[in-house]
């Protein structure tokens, strides 16, 4: 058995390689601490897990379709601000009508500085400090450090992502991971043998045009009803980019099973993801996101951001929020 964690290149870019138990990882720092690639090589199988860009140029050019990209603040901010406790947070607005979409962490370096392997597994600690980084602080006018403790063990690929408040107000934290997961997860497998399984509870209404929410949800369509199952549903069956109420259970677990040759991958979200959007390019790609979120996008503009998902982390205090990406066998379905 093979665990290391090490530096090493990919495509002419510093990457971080992680190996433990049957996972191998590939980190890219200065491309947001994007987890680019995960691979499963055990009992026999050999299999990729994440959709891996062939170079970072390809990377580049649609960056939310592979890999892990870390969004926050998550997804659509209207007019491309918002405030809280008396502080007014701005954000590049890259979409039409001045709205703002998928943070400002995804595209930026993340130093390394810490990273060791043991017996139970390889680590690597990635952060951005607002006290040491002018350009973020333009966006965080306050004392934030974020950390992103990234671990592969006998329990999978680890996120654990901190929030510490070192300033005098209360920080709005909002967290989703844009997960591109490959399919079919080997050459060979048809991709309707996958099946998709996620706990759904409803569908948010947003607006046609900006797709901000509104506040609402309506219930599950036949199609969606199928992936909140047992049994689940291909996920290239239909066009699927949706945000959705996560049932309130825990784990909160998204589901790929392999049917065809009796796996799966099984995201785990802690309960603080009280939301999945799911993406797959129309139907039409070789992936599908699965992304689980903290809050309602725009949570911060809507009325009552906390009973949205939005966690305030008051000064001094620090929010951590943790997923994990594993494989296990399959269940024998009747």
């Amino acid at each position: 058995m093979m665990i290391r964690c090490e530096k090493t290149t990919w495509d002419g870019l510093e990457a971080l390689e992680l190996r433990a138990f049957d996972y191998g990882a590939w980190i890219i720092p200065s491309l947001g601490a994007n987890v680019i690639r995960l691979w499963y090589e055990g009992s026999g199988e050999n299999f990729e897990i994440l959709r891996t860009p062939p170079a970072a140029a390809v990377f580049l050019s649609d960056p939310f379709a592979y890999g892990v990209p870390v969004l926050f603040p998550a997804n659509r901010v209207s007019g491309g601000f918002y405030e809280w406790d008396g502080v007014r947070y701005r954000f590049p607005q890259n979409r039409p009508n001045g709205m703002h979409i998928h943070g400002v962490l995804h595209n930026r370096p993340w130093p390394p500085v810490s990273y060791h392997d043991s017996r139970e597994g390889a680590f690597a600690r990635l952060e951005l400090d607002t006290r040491k980084d002018g350009d973020l602080r333009n966006v965080f006018p306050a004392d934030i450090l974020f950390r992103l403790d990234i671990s592969l063990t006998r329990h999978g690929l680890g996120h654990r992502f901190s929030v510490e408040n070192g300033g005098d107000h209360s920080f709005p934290a909002g967290l989703a991971y844009h997960t591109a997961f490959r399919l079919p997860f080997r050459d060979g497998t048809p991709p309707e043998n996958i099946r998709m399984l996620l706990p759904l509870a409803a569908r948010c209404v947003d607006d046609p045009v900006s797709r901000l929410p509104t506040g609402a949800v309506v219930p599950l369509d036949d199609f969606e009803q199928r992936i909140a199952s047992a049994g689940g549903a291909p996920p290239l069956e239909q066009d699927l980019d949706f945000l959705y109420t996560s049932r309130a259970r825990v784990p909160r677990e998204a589901i790929l099973r392999d049917t065809l040759r009796g796996w799966e991958v099984v995201y785990t979200a802690d309960n603080d993801n009280r939301y999945w959007i799911i993406w797959n390019g129309n139907g039409t790609k070789d992936f599908i996101a699965i992304e689980p979120q903290t809050w309602l996008s725009n949570a911060m503009n809507l009325p009552d951001p906390r009973a949205l998902g939005a966690v305030m982390v008051p000064p001094g205090q620090s929010w951590t929020c943790a997923t994990t990406i594993a494989v296990r066998p399959a269940p024998t379905l009747r």
